[in-house]
C-alpha cells in the first residue's frame, strides 16, 4: 500500500504552523481556527495567545460563542471558565468550594508565538524552530504582504511546487518563465537536521507588463535563487538580481484539512525600501505567478505527496524536491509504528 503525506499527518503536530495573520484578528477572540483537520479556538489572555479545543468539555458547546472574562475563556452555555493553560478554574453551577473534575480541563497547544505578522502554533513541543528571516528586521528591505489565500492542495504539494525550478518555462510562461531556459543546471542540496537548501542559477524574464502576464515583449536576465525549506514545509526563497538588488519570498503554509491549505506569503525587497518599486507592484506580480501555480496544483486529484519512491519518476533536476520527500518521510516516521 502506498504511503502518502497529507495535511492531517500526525507528525505535523510536532512542528510550527501559522494559523492567522495578526492584523486579521479583531480583538482577543475567541477566533475559530482549523488545523490538521481539527477545529480549535484562538484566544488572547494576559499570557498571550492560547489555542484551545473548539468545544467545551461539558456539553460540547462551541467556545467560539464564548468571551474573555477576567483573563479567562468563558463558555457561553454554562459559564465554565478556562485559564490560559487550559485549566478549568470555574464552574458556576457547583459553587466556588466544589472540586472541579480533571476531565473538565482542556488540552492546549504546547506553544503559540507571534512572528512575521502571523500567529504560529505548535500543537506538541516543536522539533524545529520557526524559520529565521533576518530581512524582516532589516531596514534595507521593504515589505509587501500578498493577500492570504486558501488553495485546494496540500501544504506538501505547495512546498514541492515552490521548491521546483524545472516548471518555470512551462507553468510560468505568462510571468517569469523563459521558454529558452528549460535545462536545469547541476546543483547540490544540503541537509541540516530539519531543514535543507539549494542554490540555482537560471534565466528569468522581465515582462513589458508583468502583472498582466503579457508575453509578447520581454527581456531575459540571469538571477541566483537560494532556497531553504524548514520542516514541515515552509519555504524561503532568496533571489539575487545582482545590481538590481535582492528579494526574499516567504511561503508559510497552514494545513487546514486534508484537501485545503492556507498560504501566507510575503515579499521582502530592497527595491521597495529604495522606492524603485511599490509594494502594490510586488503584490500584483506575485499574485500573477501564484495564479499559474494554483491553477495547476488544484487539478491534482490526490491532495498528498507519495512517500514511496516507486510511485513517481525522479531525475537529477528533482534533487531539491526529492529531499523534501525525505524530510516528510522523517516527519511521518515520528509517529509510525
Amino acid at each position: 500500500m502506498t504511503r502518502w503525506f497529507d495535511n492531517e499527518n500526525p507528525g505535523l503536530r510536532q512542528f510550527w504552523q501559522p494559523v492567522a495573520r495578526s492584523d486579521d484578528l479583531d480583538g482577543d477572540g475567541p477566533h475559530p481556527v482549523r488545523l490538521l483537520g481539527v477545529d480549535y479556538v484562538l484566544a488572547r489572555l494576559t499570557r498571550g495567545w492560547t489555542l484551545f479545543p473548539a468545544a467545551c468539555p461539558h456539553r460540547l458547546a462551541p467556545l467560539t460563542a464564548g468571551e474573555i472574562v477576567d483573563d479567562m475563556l468563558q463558555c457561553a452555555y454554562h459559564g465554565w471558565c478556562f485559564a490560559g493553560d487550559g485549566t478549568c478554574v470555574r464552574i458556576p453551577a457547583i459553587g466556588a468550594e466544589a472540586t472541579i473534575p480533571p476531565s473538565a480541563h482542556l488540552p492546549t497547544a504546547a506553544r503559540v508565538e507571534e512572528r512575521y505578522g502571523l500567529v504560529w502554533v505548535a500543537l506538541d513541543e516543536p522539533l524545529a524552530p520557526i524559520p529565521e528571516n533576518p530581512e524582516w528586521e532589516d531596514d534595507a528591505f521593504g515589505l509587501a504582504v500578498i493577500p492570504t489565500q486558501t488553495w485546494n492542495a496540500s501544504a506538501a504539494q505547495m512546498a514541492d511546487n515552490f521548491l521546483d525550478v524545472a516548471h518555470f518555462p512551462f507553468t510560468h510562461l505568462g510571468t517569469i518563465g523563459d521558454p529558452d531556459d528549460v535545462e536545469v543546471a547541476d546543483f547540490t542540496v544540503t541537509r541540516d537536521d530539519w531543514s535543507f537548501g539549494s542554490v540555482h542559477h537560471h534565466s528569468s524574464k522581465v515582462l513589458a507588463d508583468a502583472t498582466a502576464g503579457e508575453t509578447t515583449e520581454f527581456e531575459t536576465f540571469d538571477r541566483t535563487m537560494t532556497f531553504r525549506c524548514t520542516a514541515p514545509h515552509h519555504v524561503r526563497l532568496h533571489i539575487d538580481y545582482g545590481i538590481d538588488g535582492n528579494l526574499v519570498l516567504l511561503f508559510f503554509h497552514q494545513p487546514v484539512d486534508r484537501d485545503s491549505t492556507t498560504l501566507y506569503c510575503v515579499a521582502l525587497a530592497e527595491n521597495i525600501a529604495t522606492g524603485q518599486m511599490k509594494p502594490e507592484e510586488h503584490i500584483a506580480f506575485q499574485a500573477a505567478v501564484g495564479r499559474e501555480d494554483r491553477q495547476l496544483l488544484e487539478q491534482l486529484v490526490v491532495k498528498a505527496v507519495p512517500l514511496d519512491p516507486g510511485v513517481e519518476t525522479h531525475t537529477r533536476a528533482d534533487k531539491t524536491t526529492v529531499e523534501l520527500r525525505r524530510l516528510l518521510n522523517d516527519i511521518a516516521a515520528l509517529v509510525e509504528t
